[in-house]
Parts: C-alpha cells; sequence; structure tokens
C-alpha cells in the first residue's frame, strides 16, 4: 500500500472510518489528551512513546481494519529495533515515522543531545534500520534541511511537521 499523501495525528483509532485509519499517524501514548495540545505533549517528556505503542501492540487494541502509521520517537535510547519490527509486523504495522521527533530540541540542549548520539541524524539512522527490517519509513520533518536529509537517505514520503503549538495536527507534504 502507498503511504498516504498526508496524515492526521491521533491518539485513538476509535470510531475511525477505514480511509480514515490508512490517513493516521498514531500516537497511542496521549490517548486522553485534549487533540488541540497534541503537537505540545508529544515533544514533552511525559510518557513512553514507543511503550505505548508496544502495549497497545499487546493488547490488541488496533483492531480490525486499515493499518495506521506507527508514531515512533526515533531516539530512545531504549528501542530496540529489531523487537519493535517484530511487534509491529506481526500486528499488521508496515509504516512507521519518526514523531515524535528530537529536531525541535534546539540550542545548547540540542546540542547537547547530539552529542550523545540522540540528535537528528540518529533519527535517520533508525528509520534506515526499520526499513531494513521491513517497515516503510515515513519521514516528518521540521525544516527543509532535515526534509532534504530524509530524501537524500532514500526516505519518503516526507511530510511537514506542524507548527508547534498551532494546535493543527495534520501532516502534509513537505514543500519549500
Amino acid at each position: 500500500m502507498e503511504p498516504a499523501a498526508s496524515l492526521t495525528l491521533r491518539a485513538t483509532l476509535a470510531g475511525l472510518a477505514p480511509a480514515e485509519r490508512e490517513r493516521t499517524l498514531f500516537l497511542p501514548a496521549l490517548a486522553g489528551a485534549p487533540e488541540a495540545l497534541l503537537d505540545l505533549l508529544a515533544l514533552l517528556p511525559v510518557c513512553d512513546v514507543n511503550g505505548a505503542l508496544t502495549a497497545c501492540l499487546e493488547a490488541g487494541a488496533l483492531g480490525d481494519g486499515p493499518a495506521p502509521v506507527a508514531a515512533l520517537f526515533c531516539v530512545d535510547p531504549f528501542l530496540r529495533v529489531p523487537d519493535l519490527a517484530e511487534a509491529l509486523l506481526a500486528a499488521g504495522l508496515r509504516r512507521v515515522a519518526n514523531y515524535p521527533s528530537i529536531q525541535a530540541v534546539d540550542g545548547e540542549t540540542g546540542r547537547t543531545i547530539a552529542a550523545v548520539g540522540y540528535g537528528p541524524a540518529e533519527e535517520i539512522a533508525t528509520l534506515l534500520r526499520l526499513r531494513a527490517a521491513g517497515l516503510d519509513p515515513v519521514g516528518c520533518a521540521a525544516s527543509a534541511a532535515f526534509a532534504e536529509a530524509l530524501a537524500a537517505a532514500g526516505i519518503a514520503p516526507v511530510l511537514a511537521i506542524p507548527d508547534l503549538g498551532s494546535g493543527s495536527r495534520s501532516f502534509v507534504p513537505f514543500t519549500r
């Protein structure tokens, strides 16, 4: 299946039509949070994004219907790509995206995080490892430079992360 041209960030799949499920960037760690705050909350260290997704898969919470795109925190120091890929594929998920993204952390904090191996370049490396494990990566970019880096690594499509604090949950193809 071809990745959707655009995606909507959602914390639940409840009540979605099949076509909506395919166009969903699924982030179950934020279930119960106000939808208007998902973009802000996704960037705060308030939950285990990958752990919540894994728990959701283990509970069989995906239900029937087309699979969404799984939102992954790709610079999680505890991420075990082979195990996660196996769980995603077993649950019928084939597409993954680097969201929430470390790209939002800038300045001295961003440089410090990158210096210990958890910067934006690691997001790309993780997406490539996930692709090698049989998943289809969808790149999320907050800047033209990162969109170009994703494309240069062969990751497509590349979607634009909505402006922080905009309240938008729509990820659309990246354009300059």
